[in-house]
């Protein structure tokens, strides 16, 4: 019974071993990996890999440090990407969020328009206005970037149009885009 093995590598080494494979084994890679796995181990020949890829290898401890090495690489990739939500967070802790941020967040706002001007916030807010987490649910982002974009928006000048209210019953305030014409 043979096994399948799949193993991941850099675009460049790929390239290079399909070269190889395309000039040495008439294209097979699976002969070109069989080949170096069996002459790493000391197994038989390149001569002795059947073309129609029957030719399997038994495990022993060598494939055992091979896979093991394929482990500790899905276990670096997987630091990498710890390594990069931590640097997201540490970004989103210190204020900088990407531009794409506040202008999912301004394209989510629930908007008010003309005929709301004599009208009580509280009410506005009570009818239209949106939390940050309903915000950032349909920006697709999260609430924590939702949150400081939000208030970012409301207190800058250039966006005067967002207008934010936390009244009594509220459990977070609430927030939303007038726009007058």
């Amino acid at each position: 019974m043979s096994e399948q093995v799949h193993i991941r590598v850099g675009e460049s080494r790929h390239e290079k071993w399909v070269n190889h494979a395309e000039a040495e084994y008439d294209g097979n890679m699976s002969k070109l990996i069989r080949a170096a796995v069996e002459k790493e181990i000391g197994g038989v020949s390149e001569d002795d890999i059947a073309s129609d890829g029957a030719q399997t290898v038994e495990p022993n401890g060598r494939i055992d440090d091979i896979l093991n090495g394929v482990e500790d690489n899905g276990s670096a990739l997987e630091a990498i990407q710890d390594r990069l939500e931590n640097m997201h967070d540490t970004m989103l802790s210190q204020g900088g969020l990407p531009d794409k941020v506040f202008s999912d967040v301004y394209g989510h706002l629930p908007v008010v328009k003309d005929g709301f001007e004599d009208a009580d916030k509280d009410a506005i807010a009570r009818r239209f206005g949106a939390t940050a987490g309903e915000i950032a649910e349909k920006a697709g982002i999260s609430e924590l970037e939702a949150s400081r974009a939000l208030v970012q928006l409301h207190y800058e000048d250039e966006y005067s149009g967002v207008q934010m209210l936390m009244t009594e019953g509220f459990d977070a305030p609430r927030y939303w885009l007038e726009v007058r014409q």
